[in-house]
């Protein structure tokens, strides 16, 4: 759930409430489980995946913690300047404007019933539904032997194992980062960069059900 926060939130005694027209300063957030809905977008993917395979590791090859940092950032410092957000309204025209650019079926991952426009709970309501589909896009997530994440620290690319690396995924995963990178200003696709390890509230919450979480 991501809980935003404004100028004016900061204020004991807002100097107005005109709350969707406040530039952002902070965001809240606890990453969530990877939802069924993305599992089984993933597993419809054409790598022509055995069905035992499919309770295997759901990985990022764009880890979603870089993903994640890099909204947030456009976001709360517009032109990578502190103090310079967004205010609500324009991080909703943006975030949509993404969603078009990546065609994410907005049906198809259960955008919840929310105006984002009407009051701060629905705001609040529909960014967490944004943000982690964003994240959690399917084309960016895959199955089977790769190179690891660095513990979300690094691109994650497939392996090439004649026999177990199914036709296409390197091509596919590769096209989605080139994508992320071109409509995510500021998002480092480069295969070779290391990040900073994920802070708590960046984390998996352990479930005894881990099969299907993502890396």
């Amino acid at each position: 759930m991501f809980t935003s926060f404004s100028e004016q939130s900061k204020l004991m005694f807002p100097t107005h409430t005109n709350w969707f027209y406040d530039k952002l300063v902070d965001f809240q957030y606890q990453r969530p489980h990877l939802s069924y809905a993305v599992r089984l977008a993933v597993w419809q993917e054409n790598d022509q995946m055995k069905e035992a395979d499919k309770k295997t590791t759901i990985k990022h090859h764009v880890p979603w913690i870089r993903i994640c940092r890099r909204l947030l950032k456009n976001m709360l410092s517009e032109g990578h300047e502190a103090g310079k957000g967004m205010t609500r309204a324009e991080s909703v025209l943006y975030i949509n404007t993404l969603l078009d650019k990546l065609e994410i079926n907005r049906q198809q991952f259960k955008i919840p019933d929310a105006d984002p426009e009407n009051d701060q709970y629905s705001y609040d309501k529909w960014m967490t539904w944004a943000l982690e589909t964003i994240c959690d896009w399917p084309d960016n997530l895959f199955q089977g032997p790769s190179a690891g994440d660095g513990a979300g620290t690094k691109i994650d690319m497939p392996s090439e194992v004649p026999g177990q690396t199914t036709p296409g995924l390197r091509q596919r995963v590769e096209g989605a980062r080139l994508k992320l990178g071109k409509y995510i200003k500021g998002l480092d696709i480069n295969l070779y960069e290391v990040d900073d390890p994920p802070m708590e509230h960046e984390k998996y919450v352990p479930t005894e059900d881990e099969w299907y979480m993502p890396q």
